[in-house]
């Protein structure tokens, strides 16, 4: 409204911070008279129960458990990357398992069967075979990964670790109290009541026996990261830009392996910053306050030192 941007308009777009995309105006030259004003909707367009914005946030949602957008997006987050990692399990392959009322929640993916999904479109014999293989070698995620793809509200990737590092078994973790969830590092008492909340709904507890029933793996697995010398205890490090050869989560999971906190802004406490092309503002802002940079190459012969002190007289 701000800015008279219409659904239809041709707007004008720069890069805000050398990153973000920031719309600056319309241009109303090419304005042919069917642009539509837009208003915030007041129903879910997809179940029709009624929007609400939450104490506290920007966002107008729908808060409906049951909406089949919400079911379709929790699928989603759960098949990806950051989360179970089930290979050739995308959108376009949730929507269709959706629609053909093969799934309705996260454990039902463990329940489908080959002959099921041979026959559905652009899924043949081969593919069908590879999406079960991809679904069945997830159930041997580690547990961090499991607690992310649940989905529960404010838990990401960097918390979902927190809680499987802490409680190391899924059942202690919905045990959990509020209290003990608190005294964890970077949660408050919003995020506490999230977990405990979370663990309360029936829904939810019944999705996570079906997953356990059938043989998804829900404790930690430990995987000798505490062999690593701890060479970045507690220093903090900014990535920024695109680095040659590792990818950014890669690097963040190396620095945080050898004990160090990988952070996304750069203030006075920063211990360094690996940057990468394009790297931006916030290497302006490290060389603006002193604080060390270094490329690719130097942090790769960083992490294979033996102590903290050799990384700070190797700086």
């Amino acid at each position: 409204k701000e800015k008279d941007i219409k659904i239809n308009d041709t707007v004008l777009v720069q890069k805000a911070g050398d990153i973000i995309p920031q719309v600056v105006e319309v241009v109303t030259d090419k304005r042919t008279g069917e642009e539509i004003d837009f208003n915030m909707p007041t129903a879910c367009p997809v179940c029709g129960e009624p929007t609400v914005r939450l104490d506290g946030e920007a966002a107008v949602k729908c808060i409906n458990i049951s909406c089949p957008a919400q079911i379709r997006r929790g699928i989603i987050h759960f098949a990806s990357r950051e989360a179970m990692n089930i290979d050739g399990l995308g959108e376009s392959i949730i929507t269709l398992l959706l629609n053909e009322k093969l799934i309705e929640n996260i454990s039902d993916l463990y329940y489908l069967e080959k002959e099921q999904i041979s026959g559905l479109e652009r899924m043949g014999d081969k593919s069908a075979t590879n999406l079960i293989n991809a679904i069945n070698k997830s159930k041997e995620n580690d547990l961090w990964r499991l607690i992310n793809g649940l989905g529960i509200k404010l838990i990401g990737t960097k918390a979902a670790k927190v809680l499987a590092s802490e409680f190391k078994d899924l059942d202690k973790l919905m045990n959990a109290s509020e209290e003990e969830l608190i005294n964890l590092e970077e949660f408050g008492n919003t995020m506490a009541d999230s977990v405990v909340e979370f663990f309360k709904e029936e829904k939810n507890l019944l999705v996570i026996e079906k997953l356990k029933a059938v043989g998804v793996n829900t404790k930690l697995i430990e995987s000798g990261d505490e062999d690593i010398p701890k060479i970045f205890d507690k220093m903090k490090i900014v990535l920024t830009g695109t680095l040659p050869t590792l990818k950014r989560n890669d690097a963040k999971e190396l620095i945080e392996k050898r004990g160090g906190k990988a952070t996304s802004s750069v203030s006075k406490s920063t211990s360094f910053v690996l940057a990468g092309e394009e790297a931006g503002s916030k290497l302006t802002k490290a060389n603006d306050l002193g604080i060390k940079v270094i490329d690719e190459e130097k942090f790769l012969q960083l992490i294979n030192l033996k102590t903290n002190q050799e990384v700070l007289e190797n700086l």
